[in-house]
């Protein structure tokens, strides 16, 4: 049985694109293509496997606002399925250091334990000097931690006026 052949471009040839020759035209919106492809792959990923970006190796990371007011800075958390006593936070050396874990387990209808695991998040935030740390305040509300870091009456911002010479 004779196989078919396609019917192939001599090497060299040109293709023409909108009126003129292109050497090579074929071989270039193969690889535009292909590339329109591979970056069609990679946001899909990037969608599908989202949540894998979030993760260290200290626990998943959290969607954080922090704000900086005059009198204070206000950071916010999103951090969903815990409950208040699961945190713990410190400020240490100028940074906010927020953790949460929380132990899950699965029993069946007897009561045995299927399945354990452990959920845990983490984040550090930078924080200016002057933070007055006996004054921090943290409430936890509908899956968002909101942590209010008063500054010391020296660290707040004062507007310098400018004299023109």
């Amino acid at each position: 049985m004779a196989a078919k052949l396609m019917p192939t471009k001599k090497s060299g040839e040109a293709t023409r694109v909108g009126g003129e020759l292109v050497p090579f035209g074929d071989f270039t919106f193969s690889l535009s293509r292909m590339r329109d492809e591979f970056d069609r792959f990679l946001e899909r990923m990037a969608r599908e496997f989202s949540a894998l970006a979030k993760f260290n190796g200290e626990g998943w990371h959290w969607g954080l606002e922090v704000e900086d007011e005059d009198d204070r800075i206000v950071v916010r958390a999103e951090a969903p399925g815990f409950e208040a006593d699961d945190f713990d936070l410190r400020v240490e050396d100028n940074r906010l250091v927020l953790r949460a874990s929380k132990k899950v387990e699965t029993k069946d209808e007897k009561g045995k334990v299927q399945e354990y695991r452990e959920q845990k998040c983490f984040e550090s935030v930078a924080l200016p000097a002057g933070i007055d740390k006996d004054k921090v305040d943290a409430k936890y509300h509908s899956g968002v931690l909101t942590v209010t870091l008063p500054k010391t009456a020296g660290s707040k911002a004062k507007r310098v006026e400018i004299k023109a010479v």
